[in-house]
């Protein structure tokens, strides 16, 4: 052994030893003329995963070693195909990646190990990294084989309110799983329907899953839904049609019942499941108050009456106007039966099921009756238009935000007018009539709980959310492009966004802003700030700038107003969906949930 040799196979195996002593997670091997170390990258021992993640690992070679390939395993068995390597005999660090979908694993602890062969197949392996798989009912739901067949005129044409086709509503806003929900259908002339249950979502970009199929049901024409000529509240008299028994299986979501009449015609029926025994970081409340709010069954131009002047119809009521002070529950929702759910909130639910955070749904009324289950969730998301608030759900969010739970409201608008709920005159079950007087001399009720804007009730939204309903384009009119400030805040993290870039077609067609002549919020100090100031003009003709805000209460918790109706179209809709705005979505969901 000559001077030389012995110099170098020293220095070799000096290296082999210092690489050993600070590699994390690696596997040594003195091979003939050479030796090797494989180790995994990341993730790191202990993490806790899921969704699909990147599992990297490399290795490195001295003095005359080869390596022919390189494997990742899962719990010893193969994780993706082997990664071909070009042998190499000069010494040096190779890595290799694989991306791994961990919804294909079961929720729990598993190992993960990197090996290397050489030419003649003998394998190295380097010490495993153990990580917990943690995906959440969503992710594991949105795993399933979608389907598109929930969509309106598939299998059939959109039912009408002049018509009646087939229409139809169901006993409550939401259910629990393992509990019932009761349906009400009506349709033309005698005949058969059948009811198909989806639960939306993204589904390989399907939006829905079936999940059970009813029917042929025997149907009949109900009666005439009669209004009341002092209040304008309407409900329906109608014979209880199908009564569902909600597996426990079914996770918790917004669900669709597709109607569908031997003659051809269909309609939804939309409610929510959910799931009360779980915690969930994430809590979306869905706005019913607004569909019902909005909803002028039958929408006929002539007798359908909603809480809005501009679809009104009939007869003048209490409140001075062919509007109604009241409406109910106990009747479809007009057209197609979904209210403004696939406007907006469609896009957000898809983008935040498919991006597999852990959410869990509710309604508008299970706030007002239960908002202390708020408590134990690290987030609470408000949607599109979500606009009537009673003084309960009012209360409940600000305990929420007071006891450390972040609020998101990825919408504008939102806590406008204060409303009451009473129960049905008509069934006695209670909660199914929304009241909404919008006028202190009418209403018969007097205090804090008259019916009237909250800014009127000296509790200005702005003061809960940052910003508060400032004005609005024409619904028909294109939206105007959001304009970034304060591009320093976290929220803007990643994106690349700078003072005055421009997101096109993000604001309208109601917006934010903020009031001088309103408090602010408490915030800590510094926190409270304006993210966006985007110019518009009012349907009035005024010039006025739209704005979304962050701040963060003395509790901790993170409130962020977005300031524009349509926040969700930048998540998911074709031709608006942005990537600067699912990276401010993600960043504000993450520092809700602690990633």
């Amino acid at each position: 052994m000559n001077l030389a040799w012995r110099l170098a196979y020293f220095l070799s195996l000096a290296a082999t030893v210092f690489l050993a002593a600070i590699a994390p997670r690696e596997a040594l091997a003195q091979l003939p003329g050479g030796s090797l170390v494989v180790t995994i990258t990341a993730p790191s021992n202990g993490a806790n995963v899921s969704g699909t993640i990147s599992v990297a690992g490399r290795y490195t070679t001295i003095g005359a070693a080869t390596v022919r390939d390189t494997q990742f395993k899962l719990d010893g068995a193969d994780l993706g195909a082997p990664h071909q390597h070009v042998p190499d005999l000069v010494s040096g660090t190779v890595s290799f990646e694989d991306a791994w979908d961990t919804l294909t694993a079961s929720n729990g602890t598993h190992t993960l190990t990197a090996v290397a062969r050489d030419a003649s197949g003998a394998q190295w392996t380097s010490d495993p990294v153990t990580v917990t798989v943690s995906n959440s009912p969503v992710a594991t739901e949105n795993d399933q084989p979608g389907s598109g067949n929930w969509a309106m005129g598939v299998g059939g044409l959109p039912a009408d309110d002049v018509g009646k086709q087939i229409k139809g509503y169901a006993s409550a806003t939401s259910v629990n799983q393992g509990d019932s929900i009761t349906f009400y259908v009506s349709v033309a002339s005698a005949q058969t329907y059948t009811i198909d249950f989806y639960r939306m979502g993204y589904y390989q970009g399907l939006g829905g899953r079936l999940m059970q199929s009813v029917g042929p049901l025997a149907g009949s024409p109900q009666p005439v839904c009669l209004g009341d000529i002092n209040t304008g509240l309407a409900e329906c008299n109608w014979a209880a049609s199908y009564a569902l028994a909600v597996p426990t299986s079914w996770t918790s979501g917004v669900f669709l019942a597709k109607l569908t009449s031997s003659t051809g015609f269909q309609n939804w029926i939309i409610f929510v499941v959910r799931d009360d025994a779980r915690q969930a970081n994430l809590v979306y409340q869905q706005p019913v108050n607004t569909y019902q709010g909005y909803n002028n069954y039958p929408n006929d131009n002539a007798t359908g009456k909603s809480l809005y002047d501009f679809n009104s119809f009939g007869l003048p009521t209490a409140s001075g106007t062919t509007r109604a002070v009241k409406v109910s529950w106990n009747r479809p929702y007009a057209d197609r039966g979904a209210g403004q759910f696939f406007n907006w909130e469609y896009y957000f639910i898809r983008w935040i099921e498919r991006s597999g955070y852990d959410v869990k749904y509710c309604t508008n009324i299970d706030v007002h009756e239960h908002s202390d289950r708020l408590l134990a969730a690290k987030g609470v998301l408000s949607i599109a238009t979500d606009q009537n608030y009673s003084k309960e759900m009012y209360d409940g969010l600000e305990a929420a935000r007071d006891a450390a739970v972040n609020l998101a409201f990825f919408g504008a608008g939102a806590v406008f007018w204060q409303v009451r709920f009473e129960a049905s005159p008509l069934t006695g079950a209670a909660d199914r009539v929304l009241v909404g007087y919008k006028d202190q001399t009418k209403d018969p009720v007097q205090g804090p709980t008259t019916t009237i804007r909250w800014r009127d009730l000296n509790r200005p939204p702005q003061t809960l959310i940052g910003v508060q309903f400032h004005g609005q384009i024409d619904f028909s009119s294109p939206n105007v492009p959001f304009v970034v400030q304060s591009s320093s805040n976290w929220i803007y993290t990643g994106t690349g966004l700078l003072d005055g870039d421009r997101i096109p077609g993000m604001v309208g067609y109601e917006m934010d802003g903020t009031w001088s002549i309103f408090p602010a919020p408490n915030a800590i100090s510094d926190t409270y700030v304006i993210l966006s100031a985007s110019p518009y003009t009012d349907v009035s003709g005024e010039q006025k700038t739209a704005s979304s805000s962050i701040y963060q209460a003395p509790s901790g918790a993170w409130v962020f107003g977005a300031g524009t109706t349509s926040w969700a179209w930048g998540l998911d809709l074709d031709g608006t969906a942005d990537p600067r705005i699912q990276r401010i979505t993600s960043n504000i969901l993450d520092r809700f949930v602690g990633k």
